[in-house]
């Protein structure tokens, strides 16, 4: 059985008036996955099927047409949100202020992160795997760095989430595979 975690780039107010993510997961059973557990309303899931990343992604993008809602997602393996903890770019940040930081997952790459080398705010910018790790150094409402501003200076698409959401998946994933 693999493991996977489906995030869902923009689950919001308006996603959620087509389908709560109870609704969702029982969509993507019937889609063909053999576990599906959400985690809060932002469209996160832990999945388990004997497919390939792709599959499980196809199966969540079925559901999610169930609904007539066509959301990118973005499949990582619970190894590789294992191995975005283990890196933790920035231990004291976490410390101090887990949701003041984010992960971003990459869906797409785009140019790249080479143009944010020379990024010069008060947030620090690490890249994990494909993936990029943000420490909003407190300031992330006032920040000119938000995910949106990232996609239009990289061309990346992607998706983020806050450093305890991403505790709490990989500690869902790693039951999941146990």
């Amino acid at each position: 059985m693999n493991c996977f975690v489906a995030l869902i780039r923009a689950i919001g107010p308006s996603t959620h008036a087509k389908m709560s993510m109870r609704d969702l997961t029982e969509a993507c059973r019937r889609a063909g996955l053999v576990e599906a557990r959400s985690w809060i309303t932002t469209g996160n899931l832990v999945l388990a099927t004997t497919g390939t990343a792709e599959d499980a992604e196809a199966m969540v993008g079925e559901a999610l047409r169930s609904f007539g809602l066509g959301n990118e997602v973005v499949i990582r393996t619970s190894d590789e949100l294992a191995a975005i903890v283990a890196a933790n770019p920035f231990p004291e940040a976490v410390l101090d202020r887990a949701h003041e930081m984010a992960v971003c997952f990459v869906k797409s790459a785009g140019r790249g992160f080479d143009g944010l080398d020379r990024h010069s705010g008060r947030e620090r910018l690490a890249r994990v795997g494909i993936d990029l790790v943000v420490d909003y150094a407190g300031q992330m409402s006032r920040s000119k760095l938000l995910p949106s501003a990232i996609e239009r200076r990289t061309g990346a698409r992607l998706t983020f989430r806050n450093w305890n959401t991403l505790i709490r998946l990989a500690r869902m994933a790693a039951e999941v595979r146990a």
